[in-house]
């Protein structure tokens, strides 16, 4: 079982089964399974009281495979027969062909793909709960 955990504002995501106003979050650590998650360059953001973190290192750890598909701008993930679509700046996202809304869009910020960690993690099958005393 792959769990992602995540500590910053209360918020722990646990289980498997280049904007104005993005803000650097201090203090956010991503774990996958026990194990930190390291970012290349940019590290985890604050956007509308939402955390986007670098695609690439979060995916991977679960699992999934990534890819870009440049014309479109958009972000590929698939994981066995899960795909997941997220193109950058858009407030939709596709799983499965399944259109889905998005509380803040994939973006990217100084170069690096960000997307919204809860929905990722939500996507892979991951339960996502807000755990208040780990502030």
């Amino acid at each position: 079982m792959n769990a992602l955990k995540w500590p910053i504002c209360g918020m722990v995501i646990l289980g498997w089964a280049a904007g104005a106003g993005v803000v650097c979050a201090q203090g956010i650590e991503v774990r996958v399974n026990g194990d930190p998650v390291r970012f290349m360059n940019a590290g985890p953001q604050e956007y509308r009281g939402r955390v986007l973190v670098p695609l690439r290192g979060v995916l991977e750890k679960l699992g999934a495979y990534v890819g870009w598909d440049a014309p479109s701008r958009t972000v590929i993930a698939t994981r066995g027969d899960l795909s997941l679509r997220l193109p950058i700046g858009s407030a939709f996202a596709e799983i499965n062909d399944r259109r889905v809304t998005l509380d803040v869009p994939a973006m990217t910020v100084n170069g690096t793909t960000m997307v919204p960690l809860r929905f990722v993690g939500e996507s892979l099958g991951a339960d996502v709960r807000w755990d208040a005393g780990a502030r």
